[in-house]
């Protein structure tokens, strides 16, 4: 298998040469035993020095037996030990955490593999009653079991809750020098290990720092805060209790001696983390998506199972649930590996689509799902970030003007009175119940009476006060970014052409006079020389309609006062807008059907907007139905 280098974990990677050289040293002579000799003694004071003050230091033989010994000496039997929902300890470590402690693990949904707060205090709230039982410890991986990371202040924050409810912390750290790197910082920082004077430690109470994974032949290290009240259990004898106190403890203690020296746990993960971020560049640059952020050593991934087999017959690696597969650079990984192995995922991506010649374009596939995230994203609340940033209401900028000014030489048509044109009549009820989205119309035109009414209930001002227009439709801060561009091809007594509704004055404002164009047809799209530019922009969807909606927001209205939270907010308000005008158009019998799907340069250019500072976000038709 292409030399037996292969992606499938860092476990499978030869121990670093300096390593090896290590346990040569420590292979001289006699020592007494169970760590009780010169060698396990300078490095545990090594690796304590990583730590701070007071921080007790027993190392262990492999990764499952440091989580159970480290839960072991906080949770025991009626316990309850919190996790996440891919932690090793629940999924891959078969059962010996409860097995031995006698605790159950109780899994907590978590988000690309980390808990959250909320999912921490709604499990801390479930499990407060008398018939369930106690949690007595978190146990957070860092990295997570996808490769994640927590920051900082994500850790501070968990440590918190969970020693509010009296729960310690445990930190899973099989890759932890992967996570430090990745947040720049020292182990114990990546660990949330706090230093304190303290009765108990304000960060991790104990944590797993592995060296398996990360160029060690075996062994690990378990360090346990100091507690000034003194009631840190008896980690010696638990160690024995948990089967692990090696007799020969200076194979371990060397290799650890030999792993901090010099920050040789940093050089490791340093290098594996960057050849996974090569990898995760080719994949990218093959279309290819990640299931979760790449943040330290592994990339997750979906692949073709014909892909999947092909690939494996070269390098082996391991399928994830969920269907992914994983990939894993280790600190051996060199820039040939990752080459290879992209060429050998190459061909048999090439095999693969050879064989299915109606699959998709991978890249873009990705793109697509790149554009799908974003969007998603766009959709959530921001309204938090709004304390990161001063708004120009807070700087003392001016209020923005909630109408844009129209040419001075602008024929201004004064609209009737929508009110008094007895317009209109139809319950809620009958307006709600038959509302419907309708795309043919009748070559009839509107009144101009049933126009200013459709004008007025959609965006209509009622009140001017303090600069701030109240108007028939609601806005996130009454800031009303819109406003609405009227096409006229069919209201009697009205000039066919491109208008400004001008709602404070309850009148359009004409910007571009619409001729009749010799010959045509006038019941058919193009009789107007302003039609076939505004159908191009409307990207075909003119559909003949009696009059064409188009609302043009002026972006800054609501940025002036919810800076980063303003785009959401701008297309709530115009489904407030749209809808107005659907109930409009079904109590006067009409129909119209609001239209997302646009040109949106060419149709910025017919309305003779920048596309900047305004530009088209809505379209309905409207016509007698």
């Amino acid at each position: 298998m292409a030399g037996d280098r292969w992606f499938a974990s860092d476990n499978n990677a030869a121990a670093h040469p300096r390593i090896m050289e290590a346990l040569v040293r420590a292979n001289a002579g006699h020592a007494i035993g169970y760590g009780d000799d010169p060698v396990t003694a300078g490095a545990e004071n090594a690796v304590a020095a990583l730590f701070g003050p007071g921080a007790t230091v027993r190392f262990v033989l492999n990764g499952t037996g440091a989580n159970v010994y480290a839960l072991g000496c906080f949770a025991h039997g009626g316990d309850a030990i919190l996790c996440s929902d891919c932690a090793h300890i629940l999924v891959d470590e078969t059962g010996a955490p409860s097995a031995v402690t006698g605790a159950q693990l109780v899994p907590m949904a978590t988000k690309d593999g980390k808990v959250s707060v909320a999912a921490l205090e709604a499990t801390l709230r479930h499990y407060d009653d008398m018939h369930k039982a106690r949690p007595a410890a978190l146990s957070l991986s860092q990295p997570t079991e996808l490769g994640t990371v927590y920051g900082r202040a994500e850790l501070a924050e968990l440590c918190r809750v969970a020693h509010a409810s009296g729960l310690v912390v445990q930190i899973d750290g099989a890759r932890l020098s992967n996570a430090a790197v990745a947040l720049g910082v020292g182990v114990a920082e990546a660990a949330g290990y706090v230093t304190t004077t303290g009765s108990s430690p304000a960060g991790a109470d104990v944590v797993c720092f592995g060296g398996t994974k990360n160029g060690l032949m075996f062994g690990e290290a378990v360090i346990f805060a100091p507690r000034a009240d003194g009631s840190l259990p008896d980690t010696a004898r638990l160690r024995k209790t948990r089967l692990q106190l090696s007799s020969k403890m200076r194979f371990i203690a060397a290799q650890f001696d030999e792993y901090v020296r010099d920050g040789l746990w940093r050089e490791c993960a340093t290098a594996s983390n960057r050849q996974a971020a090569r990898l995760v560049a080719g994949l990218s640059a093959r279309g290819l998506r990640l299931e979760y952020p790449a943040q330290t050593n592994a990339a997750f991934v979906k692949i073709p199972a014909r892909v999947t087999e092909e690939l494996r017959a070269k390098r082996f690696f391991y399928d994830w649930e969920g269907g992914a597969v994983r990939w894993m650079a280790s600190w051996d990984t060199t820039d040939s590996d990752v080459d290879g192995f992209l060429a050998d995922l190459d061909a048999a991506l090439a095999s693969y689509r050879a064989a299915n010649p109606d699959t998709p374009d991978p890249k873009l596939a990705a793109e697509e799902s790149a554009l799908i995230a974003s969007g998603r994203a766009f959709l959530k609340s921001n309204w938090d970030q709004l304390e990161r940033f001063k708004s120009p209401q807070k700087q003392g900028v001016p209020v923005p003007p909630f109408v844009r000014p129209i040419p001075a030489a602008a024929t201004v048509v004064k609209l009737p009175d929508p009110s008094a044109s007895g317009l209109g009549g139809k319950s809620f009820s009958d307006v709600t119940a038959g509302r419907r989205s309708r795309r043919k119309y009748k070559i009839e035109p509107l009144s101009l009476n049933e126009l200013s009414f459709l004008l007025w209930a959609s965006s209509g001002v009622k009140a001017v006060k303090n600069e701030n227009a109240f108007r028939t439709v609601p806005s996130g801060g009454c800031r009303h970014p819109f406003d609405t561009m009227l096409y006229a091809r069919r209201v009697t007594g009205l000039q066919p052409g491109l208008y400004r509704f001008m709602p404070v004055e309850h009148s359009l404002a004409l910007l571009k006079a619409a001729s009749v164009v010799s010959g045509a047809d006038t019941d058919k799209n193009g009789w107007l020389d302003l039609d076939q530019e505004m159908d191009t922009g409307l990207s075909g969807q003119l559909w003949n309609c009696a009059a064409m909606f188009v609302w043009t927001v002026v972006p800054f209205r609501t940025e002036w006062r919810y800076t980063v939270a303003a785009a959401k907010t701008i297309l709530i308000d115009a489904g407030h807008v749209c809808q107005a005008l659907y109930g409009a158009c079904e109590a006067l019998g009409l129909g119209t059907c609001g239209q997302a799907a646009y040109d949106q340069e060419k149709l910025d250019a017919a309305l003779g907007v920048d596309g900047t500072d305004e530009f088209a976000v809505y379209a309905a038709p409207v016509g007698r139905v």
